[in-house]
């Protein structure tokens, strides 16, 4: 498991929605899933990965970096340009 593995619920449009971010660090592939269902994959090889995250009418990412000397990864959520808190595990 990486850092990168993080878990958020926002409230959108009333109502709660839930993304969750796999990241593996051997193959560098990044999974983001909306409410279980995965909706954007991606890699990460260069330093940083940048995702869209579909959430009806708001704009959401979710920003997968390399951390500790490219041994880990960080992700995070905006919506709508605003940092979300990630559940912790």
């Amino acid at each position: 498991m990486s850092e990168a593995d993080n878990t958020w619920r926002v409230t959108v449009d009333g109502r709660e929605r839930e993304i969750e971010v796999t990241h593996s660090t051997m193959t560098g592939k990044v999974v983001v899933s909306v409410d279980g269902v995965p909706t954007r994959t991606g890699r990460l090889i260069l330093l940083r990965q940048e995702l869209p995250v579909p959430l009806g009418e708001h704009q959401g990412q979710v920003s997968v970096a390399f951390a500790y000397a490219g041994f880990g990864a960080r992700s995070a959520l905006h919506v709508d340009g605003r940092y979300v808190e990630p559940l912790r595990r």
